[in-house]
Protein backbone atom coordinates (compact mmCIF):
# COMPACT_ATOMS: atom_id res chain seq x y z
CA UNK A 1 0.00 0.00 0.00
CA UNK A 2 1.44 3.67 -1.30
CA UNK A 3 0.18 6.41 0.53
CA UNK A 4 2.47 9.29 -1.19
CA UNK A 5 4.06 11.98 1.56
CA UNK A 6 2.70 9.81 4.18
CA UNK A 7 5.26 7.19 5.00
CA UNK A 8 7.07 10.02 7.35
CA UNK A 9 5.63 10.45 10.64
CA UNK A 10 5.05 13.70 12.23
CA UNK A 11 7.53 14.51 14.31
CA UNK A 12 6.89 14.85 18.09
CA UNK A 13 8.31 15.38 20.95
CA UNK A 14 5.54 13.25 23.06
CA UNK A 15 6.91 10.40 25.32
CA UNK A 16 6.46 6.54 23.21
CA UNK A 17 6.92 3.33 24.89
CA UNK A 18 7.61 -0.16 23.38
CA UNK A 19 5.23 -2.13 23.95
CA UNK A 20 3.86 -5.09 22.02
CA UNK A 21 -0.37 -4.91 23.04
CA UNK A 22 -3.40 -6.53 20.82
CA UNK A 23 -6.15 -4.05 19.77
CA UNK A 24 -9.66 -5.05 18.06
CA UNK A 25 -10.45 -2.45 15.50
CA UNK A 26 -13.37 -1.65 13.57
CA UNK A 27 -13.05 0.43 10.42
CA UNK A 28 -14.27 0.63 6.63
CA UNK A 29 -12.76 -0.47 4.10
CA UNK A 30 -12.10 0.77 0.39
CA UNK A 31 -15.47 -0.39 -0.54
CA UNK A 32 -17.12 1.24 2.51
CA UNK A 33 -17.55 -2.01 4.08
CA UNK A 34 -17.50 -2.40 8.03
CA UNK A 35 -14.57 -5.36 9.16
CA UNK A 36 -13.17 -6.09 12.05
CA UNK A 37 -9.23 -6.99 12.63
CA UNK A 38 -7.06 -7.52 15.34
CA UNK A 39 -3.62 -5.62 15.26
CA UNK A 40 -0.51 -5.18 17.18
CA UNK A 41 1.10 -2.12 19.01
CA UNK A 42 4.86 -1.53 18.53
CA UNK A 43 4.95 1.33 20.12
CA UNK A 44 2.55 3.81 22.64
CA UNK A 45 1.95 7.19 23.80
CA UNK A 46 -0.80 9.04 25.72
CA UNK A 47 -2.50 9.64 22.84
CA UNK A 48 -2.05 7.35 19.93
CA UNK A 49 0.27 4.30 18.93
CA UNK A 50 2.20 2.45 15.91
CA UNK A 51 0.31 -0.39 15.32
CA UNK A 52 0.47 -3.27 12.18
CA UNK A 53 -1.40 -1.90 9.15
CA UNK A 54 -5.22 -3.45 8.45
CA UNK A 55 -5.47 -4.65 5.22
CA UNK A 56 -8.29 -2.80 2.78
CA UNK A 57 -7.44 0.47 4.54
CA UNK A 58 -8.51 3.18 2.97
CA UNK A 59 -5.84 5.42 4.04
CA UNK A 60 -4.65 8.30 5.98
CA UNK A 61 -7.11 10.33 7.90
CA UNK A 62 -9.55 7.00 8.26
CA UNK A 63 -11.31 6.51 11.37
CA UNK A 64 -11.36 4.03 13.46
CA UNK A 65 -12.78 2.33 16.73
CA UNK A 66 -10.00 0.90 18.57
CA UNK A 67 -10.68 -1.82 21.57
CA UNK A 68 -7.98 -2.38 23.98
CA UNK A 69 -8.91 -4.78 26.79
CA UNK A 70 -11.86 -3.08 28.47
CA UNK A 71 -10.97 0.39 27.16
CA UNK A 72 -12.71 1.82 23.63
CA UNK A 73 -11.79 5.10 21.55
CA UNK A 74 -11.95 6.53 18.30
CA UNK A 75 -8.55 7.07 16.33
CA UNK A 76 -7.49 9.09 13.03
CA UNK A 77 -4.86 7.02 10.66
CA UNK A 78 -2.00 9.79 10.89
CA UNK A 79 0.42 7.72 8.91
CA UNK A 80 0.95 4.58 6.19
CA UNK A 81 4.03 3.10 5.85
CA UNK A 82 5.42 3.12 2.70
CA UNK A 83 6.06 -0.34 0.90
CA UNK A 84 9.72 0.47 -0.27
CA UNK A 85 10.29 1.63 3.78
CA UNK A 86 11.22 0.35 6.96
CA UNK A 87 7.82 1.07 7.92
CA UNK A 88 6.11 -1.18 5.41
CA UNK A 89 3.12 -2.56 7.00
CA UNK A 90 2.70 -0.06 9.93
CA UNK A 91 0.66 2.77 10.47
CA UNK A 92 -0.03 5.80 12.86
CA UNK A 93 -3.12 6.57 15.14
CA UNK A 94 -3.89 8.95 16.89
CA UNK A 95 -6.38 8.87 19.72
CA UNK A 96 -9.96 12.00 18.91
CA UNK A 97 -11.65 11.46 22.15
CA UNK A 98 -10.41 14.03 23.93
CA UNK A 99 -11.05 11.99 27.41
CA UNK A 100 -10.32 8.44 26.49
CA UNK A 101 -6.93 6.86 27.45
CA UNK A 102 -6.30 3.38 25.37
CA UNK A 103 -2.89 2.42 27.34
CA UNK A 104 -3.58 4.00 31.04
CA UNK A 105 -2.71 1.38 33.01
CA UNK A 106 0.19 0.03 31.13
CA UNK A 107 1.61 3.93 30.93
CA UNK A 108 1.06 4.10 34.34
CA UNK A 109 3.26 1.09 35.37
CA UNK A 110 5.82 2.46 32.37
CA UNK A 111 6.25 5.40 34.62
CA UNK A 112 8.89 4.41 37.18
CA UNK A 113 10.68 1.64 34.86
CA UNK A 114 14.15 2.16 33.64
CA UNK A 115 16.61 1.29 31.30
CA UNK A 116 20.33 1.40 31.57
CA UNK A 117 22.29 3.89 29.51
CA UNK A 118 25.94 2.85 29.92
CA UNK A 119 27.55 -0.04 30.12
CA UNK A 120 28.92 -0.59 33.82
CA UNK A 121 32.26 -2.36 34.99
CA UNK A 122 36.00 -1.14 33.91
CA UNK A 123 35.56 -3.24 30.85
CA UNK A 124 32.51 -1.79 29.44
CA UNK A 125 33.62 1.73 30.14
CA UNK A 126 36.98 1.46 28.34
CA UNK A 127 34.84 -0.12 24.96
CA UNK A 128 32.25 2.91 25.99
CA UNK A 129 34.79 5.60 25.78
CA UNK A 130 36.31 3.92 22.46
CA UNK A 131 33.32 4.34 21.06
CA UNK A 132 32.95 8.04 21.87
CA UNK A 133 36.49 8.59 20.36
CA UNK A 134 35.22 7.15 16.87
CA UNK A 135 31.88 9.22 16.76
CA UNK A 136 32.67 12.21 18.69
CA UNK A 137 30.04 13.91 16.88
CA UNK A 138 27.30 11.85 18.02
CA UNK A 139 28.37 12.54 22.05
CA UNK A 140 29.37 16.40 21.85
CA UNK A 141 27.67 18.65 24.24
CA UNK A 142 25.34 21.26 23.91
CA UNK A 143 25.06 23.91 25.85
CA UNK A 144 21.05 24.77 26.19
CA UNK A 145 18.96 26.15 29.35
CA UNK A 146 16.71 24.18 31.08
CA UNK A 147 15.59 23.31 35.05
CA UNK A 148 16.94 20.32 36.59
CA UNK A 149 15.54 18.81 39.64
CA UNK A 150 18.00 16.71 41.67
CA UNK A 151 17.05 14.03 44.66
CA UNK A 152 19.62 12.15 45.77
CA UNK A 153 19.27 8.35 46.06
CA UNK A 154 17.50 6.91 48.93
CA UNK A 155 15.84 10.34 49.89
CA UNK A 156 11.95 10.86 49.62
CA UNK A 157 12.04 14.46 50.10
CA UNK A 158 14.66 17.47 50.11
CA UNK A 159 14.87 17.69 46.16
CA UNK A 160 17.21 20.75 44.94
CA UNK A 161 16.59 22.76 42.12
CA UNK A 162 19.11 23.48 39.55
CA UNK A 163 19.58 24.84 35.96
CA UNK A 164 20.78 23.02 33.39
CA UNK A 165 23.88 24.38 31.61
CA UNK A 166 24.91 21.51 28.78
CA UNK A 167 23.18 18.23 27.46
CA UNK A 168 24.98 15.02 26.15
CA UNK A 169 23.75 11.89 25.26
CA UNK A 170 25.26 10.54 28.50
CA UNK A 171 25.89 13.05 30.99
CA UNK A 172 24.85 16.99 31.61
CA UNK A 173 26.85 20.19 33.71
CA UNK A 174 24.19 21.91 36.51
CA UNK A 175 24.35 24.07 38.81
CA UNK A 176 23.10 23.58 42.38
CA UNK A 177 22.32 25.87 45.28
CA UNK A 178 23.52 23.20 47.53
CA UNK A 179 26.99 21.07 47.57
CA UNK A 180 27.32 17.80 46.57
CA UNK A 181 30.41 15.55 46.51
CA UNK A 182 31.94 13.21 43.59
CA UNK A 183 30.33 10.15 44.22
CA UNK A 184 26.67 10.87 44.92
CA UNK A 185 24.10 8.82 43.42
CA UNK A 186 20.99 11.09 41.92
CA UNK A 187 17.54 10.82 40.72
CA UNK A 188 16.79 13.77 37.53
CA UNK A 189 13.89 15.29 36.56
CA UNK A 190 15.53 17.55 33.65
CA UNK A 191 13.35 19.64 32.18
CA UNK A 192 13.58 21.83 28.75
CA UNK A 193 11.57 23.91 26.46
CA UNK A 194 8.21 20.97 26.75
CA UNK A 195 10.52 18.08 27.16
CA UNK A 196 10.57 16.38 29.93
CA UNK A 197 13.07 13.37 31.16
CA UNK A 198 13.61 11.53 34.07
CA UNK A 199 16.96 9.73 34.59
CA UNK A 200 19.38 8.13 37.17
CA UNK A 201 22.87 9.27 37.46
CA UNK A 202 26.25 9.67 39.45
CA UNK A 203 27.81 12.94 40.07
CA UNK A 204 31.23 12.84 38.81
CA UNK A 205 33.00 15.94 40.07
CA UNK A 206 31.75 18.67 41.58
CA UNK A 207 33.52 22.31 41.63
CA UNK A 208 33.78 25.36 44.20
CA UNK A 209 31.10 27.17 42.79
CA UNK A 210 28.49 24.39 42.58
CA UNK A 211 28.50 23.08 38.86
CA UNK A 212 27.81 19.45 38.98
CA UNK A 213 29.06 17.17 36.43
CA UNK A 214 26.51 14.32 36.21
CA UNK A 215 26.88 10.90 34.17
CA UNK A 216 23.42 8.82 33.06
CA UNK A 217 23.36 5.72 33.92
CA UNK A 218 19.29 5.27 33.82
CA UNK A 219 16.33 6.34 31.57
CA UNK A 220 12.74 6.35 32.28
CA UNK A 221 11.43 3.88 30.28
CA UNK A 222 10.38 5.90 26.57
CA UNK A 223 12.86 8.51 27.53
CA UNK A 224 15.44 7.54 25.18
CA UNK A 225 13.84 8.36 22.05
CA UNK A 226 12.78 11.78 23.30
CA UNK A 227 16.55 12.69 24.47
CA UNK A 228 17.41 11.70 21.19
CA UNK A 229 15.34 13.90 19.35
CA UNK A 230 16.21 16.69 21.82
CA UNK A 231 19.84 16.42 21.12
CA UNK A 232 19.19 16.11 17.21
CA UNK A 233 17.12 19.41 17.47
CA UNK A 234 19.79 21.06 19.34
CA UNK A 235 22.45 19.78 16.56
CA UNK A 236 22.19 22.98 14.53
CA UNK A 237 24.28 25.62 14.44
CA UNK A 238 23.60 29.02 17.00
CA UNK A 239 20.34 26.81 18.03
CA UNK A 240 22.04 25.44 21.22
CA UNK A 241 23.50 28.56 22.20
CA UNK A 242 20.39 30.18 22.52
CA UNK A 243 18.62 31.45 25.65
CA UNK A 244 15.80 29.43 27.30
CA UNK A 245 13.05 31.79 24.58
CA UNK A 246 14.88 30.61 21.67
CA UNK A 247 15.32 27.14 23.04
CA UNK A 248 11.47 26.86 23.52
CA UNK A 249 11.24 26.73 19.27
CA UNK A 250 12.76 23.23 19.28
CA UNK A 251 9.96 21.82 20.90
CA UNK A 252 7.65 20.97 17.43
Amino acid sequence: MKQDGTDRPPDRSDKRIHAALPIRVTYWDKEVKPRLATACTYDISPRGARVTALPGLAGVGEILAVEQGRNKAWCRVVWVGDDSSQRRGQMGIQCIDSDATLWKAELRYMQEQYDPMAPEGLLGRMKWIGSLDRDRRRYRRFQVAGLVELLRHGADTGSLQSELKDLSSFGCLVTSKDPMVAGTDVKLSLRVANYDLRLKGRVLHASGNLVLGIEFRQIRKGDRQLLDHLLQKLDVPDLATKPMAEAARISG
